[in-house]
């Protein structure tokens, strides 16, 4: 249940479909956090762990864009080789890009009947599409991004669906390590969450860590050297992760989403569930002033609550700011490096100024902390882009504003 905090008080719950994906209502924790805000100095420094321009392995992954809907669990199978071309990787590069986030659905990689088995065809597509992207002078984060939840319950809760895993995960580093470390990043699985959601007795959130340790130590036995992508239980979320204790295991990178506030991003979703579909045009930032015709106007009580506590919470670049510093100190604290490797927002609905300033926004607050980032994404419905035509045919357009909004050009 999500809550309202005025001055360190509670004073208001509203109420939270709670099949929210990534859900950004842990607002309770800032009380905590303003105060240590307070404690800790605002000077950003240039550690080991930055994201510059030295030329180091880590500086690709500074400015990247998720490539969805290509090798996914529910992509057309028909289009793995065709999906993207070199006219797309140069059209990301030239924009400015260092790097792409690549997931891909454990239905397309694993043997569906032996998760341990590697689908050679599809293997060979994949590492192609490697080929091409870093061709065009783009690195690439390969990332398995499961849509199946009976797949992640596997994993959750038979050990030798784990053993299975780790052995794929293996496989997997070995036929890629031939790829140089600045050229490929392997981040281990997207937004693990049946322990944060409870839905199998007995499991909580502490399955993920162990288990993410031995995928670990399973890729460096294959690869010694290429950086790892790790994150945290309940759907990669920020405050999870800071409370995560870091492997000790060198050239690890721990990854968060901010999807902050979820009223916001994911406006109109249909697939997040009443009534976070019916909500529309909701600004950024929002306020009690501009919200309360969306208010007023609003179809079921449920609706009219959840709109009023939105504006209520007077989202800004701030309270961004108090998210990515919690991270930024858990990350020096404990010596690691940290990217947010998905933001963005739902666009069908959004006014497209207000969603400049938000993307602006979250640019801004991780530039400041010198953290990596990967925008989702390219061409689909959170996408930067748009086709000419209602076929997703040759290179899309980008949107110009937007692509300004994240400091490219």
């Amino acid at each position: 249940m999500p809550v309202l905090i005025q001055n360190g008080l509670i004073v208001a719950l509203a109420p939270i479909n709670y099949k929210m994906k990534k859900s950004i209502f842990i607002l309770a924790v800032f009380i905590a956090f303003f105060v240590s805000c307070k404690k800790d100095s605002e000077t950003i420094m240039d550690t080991p762990n930055s994201v510059g321009t030295s030329g180091r392995a880590l500086d690709k992954l500074a400015r990247g864009i998720n490539l969805s809907n290509w090798f996914n669990d529910y992509s057309d199978k028909a289009q793995f080789a065709t999906r993207f071309n070199a006219g797309h990787f140069t059209q990301i590069k030239n924009a400015g890009f260092t790097y792409v986030r690549l997931p891909i659905g454990p239905s397309v990689i694993c043997d569906p009947t032996n998760i341990a088995t590697i689908q050679p065809a599809n293997l060979t597509l994949i590492d192609q599409a490697i080929k091409n992207i870093n061709a065009a002078g783009l690195a690439v984060a390969i990332e398995i991004h499961n849509s199946n939840r009976p797949f992640e319950i596997k994993l959750a809760t038979d050990p030798l669906s784990r053993v299975a895993f780790r052995q794929f995960w293996k496989s997997l580093a070995t036929n890629l390590k031939k790829y140089d470390t600045t050229q490929l990043f392997f981040e281990i699985y997207n937004e693990p969450h049946v322990g944060a959601e409870q839905l199998i007795a007995g499991i909580d959130k502490n399955w993920w860590s162990p288990f993410q340790q031995q995928i670990i130590q399973s890729i460096r036995e294959a690869a010694p050297e290429h950086y790892i992508i790790a994150g945290a239980e309940n759907w990669n979320n920020w405050y999870d992760l800071t409370l995560l204790q870091p492997y000790n295991v060198k050239n690890v990178v721990y990854n968060f989403h901010l999807y902050d506030p979820f009223t916001f991003t994911h406006q109109g979703a249909e697939w997040v569930g009443d009534p976070y579909d019916k909500m529309k045009a909701i600004p950024y930032p929002a306020n009690p002033g501009n919200m309360l015709p969306l208010v007023t106007a609003a179809s079921t009580t449920t609706l009219k609550n959840l709109l009023s506590w939105h504006g209520n919470q007077r989202y800004n670049i701030d309270s961004m700011n108090l998210v990515v510093k919690q991270v930024y100190l858990w990350g020096n604290r404990n010596s690691v490096p940290v990217i947010c490797n998905e933001f963005g927002v739902y666009k069908k609905f959004v006014p497209l100024d207000s969603r400049v300033r938000y993307l602006q926004d979250m640019h801004n607050t991780l530039a400041k902390y010198k953290m990596g980032w990967a925008v989702w994404e390219y061409d689909e419905t959170f996408g930067l882009t748009s086709y000419p035509t209602s076929t997703r045919t040759g290179v899309p357009n980008w949107d110009t504003n937007i692509l300004n909004s994240l400091g490219l050009k």
